[in-house]
Order: C-alpha cells, then sequence, then structure tokens
C-alpha cells in the first residue's frame, strides 16, 4: 500500500490507519497500523476498505478503527485546534484550567478530537487528568 511520486511532483499525502479485530462478542482491540500514501481522504478510504476486505476474506471481525492523515493540510482534511483542561479542586468547588492546546488536521472534529486524544499522550508533561474542553475548526 505505498505510493512513489516522481521528481519535481507534488508529494503524495501520508495516512495511518488503526486497524481493528473483534473476537467473538468481546469489544474489538487495536490489531495493527498501516502507514501508506493516497492522493486524498476518498482515496484513502477506499484503499484501506480494501485492506479491511482483504483481511476479512480469510476471516472475519476486522474494521477500521481512526483512520489519521500524517501529512498536514492533506486533501480532504482540516485543521483543528484542541484545548486540554483540569479541573482543580479550590475550597468547596472545581475550578477549570487550560492546560494544553494542539493543533491537528482531520476530516472532521469527530475524528479531531480522537487524533488529538491519541497525541495528547505522546506529550512529555500529559497527566490522565486532562480532559478535551473543546475542538474547534481553525480558518
Amino acid at each position: 500500500m505505498g505510493a512513489t511520486t516522481s521528481p519535481g511532483a507534488a508529494a503524495i499525502p501520508s495516512w495511518e490507519a488503526t486497524l481493528l479485530r473483534r473476537e467473538g462478542s468481546a469489544r474489538p482491540k487495536v490489531a495493527g497500523r498501516i502507514q501508506f500514501d493516497a492522493a486524498n481522504l476518498a482515496a484513502a478510504t477506499q484503499a484501506i476498505e480494501k485492506e479491511i476486505a482483504k483481511r476479512c476474506e480469510s476471516e472475519d471481525g476486522w474494521s477500521l478503527g481512526l483512520l489519521k492523515p500524517l501529512t498536514p493540510n492533506a486533501p480532504g482534511t482540516h485543521p483543528y485546534r484542541a484545548v486540554f483542561a483540569v479541573w482543580e479542586a479550590e475550597g468547596d468547588r472545581f475550578q477549570r484550567r487550560d492546560v494544553h492546546e494542539m493543533d491537528v488536521w482531520a476530516p472532521d472534529a469527530g475524528t479531531a478530537r480522537r487524533i488529538a486524544h491519541q497525541e495528547i499522550q505522546k506529550v512529555g508533561a500529559y497527566q490522565p487528568a486532562w480532559r478535551i474542553r473543546r475542538v474547534r475548526r481553525e480558518a
């Protein structure tokens, strides 16, 4: 699932797809990740659906998890900003404090939220109590 580019041609965006596998009635679990090149979101979706269909020929239970662009500004995606906050006790109430902002590229806000949630865990100062307060599409 790769592509090559000729000199002088625009680079083809890279994508990462999370493959899920369900065994029996259990919840699906991450079974692997595939990185590949595709010209746009539609082509990436079509390519990964073919890969899942191929895997389902030999065994059932495969599905697509997160389809994430690895190339900023990939066709079919938009910039989003996720704001993370933590709630801290102050006397007899809790006060919200913003602790981190992250920019991600995604096709929609729901996917942007999932990508940001995954990516924040790679930040050195990350604390499990951080929650996404807002995801907003940037202009």
